[in-house]
């Protein structure tokens, strides 16, 4: 019984090789989680810097948004399980020689920003496949329950992984995260080897610099494809950015690791919620507002976040990290899927290649906090990129007509 009436609100799960494809995610991101939380500790015990946390941010980012563009056309190209699979085994292998070189204590910060470096490489590579990869696994009614689905994995792994993860690093050590980290991308990869799925369709022979010109002229072209990845590039940025400094915010609270974990954690938790609630509402005609309500009143709690940690009110702090990532959920999510349900078939990976540098400018936008916070404090620069986007959302809610229609418009007039 409950399975049926899990099948029927998630249809995706109905797809072996979508259920499949989805217990392997659980553990890569879970790895992917867990190896975010080890890295950020590792570089605040070595040097207890805002602008070193910054840095590592963008070593973590800056090769992936350049390799984010290169991806989606090979998205495109290629058979996405032997993307994926080559994707997995090389994350594994780079975990693996920082769990050595941590374990062994020969471990130097500048190990570190450079295999942060290589990683953000592949992630490149990994995150536009993951993003294009619904129609090899599920048909199109099913994207939003596959979209969905995908979400529930990133976001339970932010709730549960950064506990998890707080756990380990106060019993073993950042060492101990990494290697469990190795394993969970092995994981993935053996998963990988068991799922068939077809060679990607090419429509023409055009080149790679031609194919990543028409994914950056369609979004230009479309005013809704334009304004969706502008604002989920700066809320990305401005806002979400702020879970760079965790381990600053931290220190500000006065806490340890344990209760770092927690505040991770809490984001995560209030991710879940909002990717659930939103997978369990029905097409909104007031969708557009719907969504840049849910960035506005993200940004809001992100900024009360920031305020109880420079008072010392972790509780509170904890509150406004649940509320922020819930309500950023409202506008992630249905932003996904409207792209995903919109863009073409042939475009598909170029265009949500472009779209997934969002997330790697999350890491990017701490650098831009710490270079502030060394200035004035992690407070106001907060607050900057609060206002910053703040801006930007209500230019967009004015001068965009179809995205204050979302939601009273069909797919095809998306598209045109």
């Amino acid at each position: 019984m409950f399975l049926r009436k899990l099948n029927r609100r998630f249809p995706a799960l109905l797809y072996p090789s979508f259920r499949r494809y989805w217990y392997g995610s659980f553990a890569s991101v879970s790895a992917s989680n867990l190896l975010y939380v080890g890295q950020l500790w590792l570089v605040e015990e070595m040097t207890g810097s805002e602008v070193h946390l910054g840095f590592l941010g963008a070593m973590m980012a800056v090769p992936g948004i350049v390799m984010n563009l290169i991806g989606g056309v090979i998205a495109d190209r290629m058979n996405k399980r032997t993307l994926l699979l080559c994707t997995s085994l090389c994350n594994a292998t780079l975990i693996g020689l920082l769990t050595f070189l941590d374990f062994t204590n020969l471990v130097r910060v500048w190990h570190v920003y450079t295999i942060a470096a290589a990683l953000s490489l592949i992630t490149g590579i990994d995150w536009p496949v993951r993003a294009s990869i619904y129609p090899s696994l599920v048909r199109r009614h099913s994207y939003l329950s596959a979209v969905s689905l995908n979400a529930f994995v990133w976001q339970s792994n932010r709730m549960i992984a950064p506990a998890i993860g707080g756990l380990i690093l106060w019993i073993g050590g950042t060492s101990v995260v990494f290697s469990v980290c190795t394993f969970g991308f092995l994981v993935m990869f053996f998963v990988l080897l068991t799922i068939p799925m077809p060679d990607s369709e090419l429509t023409d022979e055009s080149s790679a610099w031609q194919e990543l010109r028409d994914g950056v002229r369609f979004i230009f072209k479309h005013p809704l494809f334009r304004w969706l990845t502008l604002l989920t590039f700066l809320g990305m940025f401005f806002v979400q950015s702020y879970v760079q400094q965790m381990s600053r915010f931290t220190e500000l609270l006065g806490q340890g690791e344990r209760e770092f974990g927690l505040l991770l954690a809490a984001g995560g938790l209030g991710s879940v919620v909002g990717t659930l609630i939103v997978a369990s509402m029905r097409r909104n005609r007031w969708l557009g507002y719907v969504m840049l309500g849910g960035g506005f009143t993200s940004a809001a709690a992100t900024l009360a976040f920031a305020f109880a940690a420079s008072n010392q009110l972790y509780y509170v702090a904890l509150i406004c990290a649940v509320a922020g990532a819930l309500l950023g959920s409202f506008f992630l999510i249905n932003a996904m899927t409207t792209m995903q349900l919109a863009v073409p078939q042939h475009l598909r990976g170029r265009v949500m290649g472009i779209n997934t540098i969002g997330f790697n400018l999350v890491p990017l936008g701490g650098l831009f906090l710490g270079l502030v916070a060394t200035k004035s404090s992690l407070l106001v620069a907060v607050g900057l990129g609060v206002a910053v986007y703040s801006v930007f959302a209500v230019l967009s809610l004015v001068s965009s007509t179809s995205l204050r229609q979302l939601g009273r418009t069909t797919i095809r007039e998306i598209q045109e």
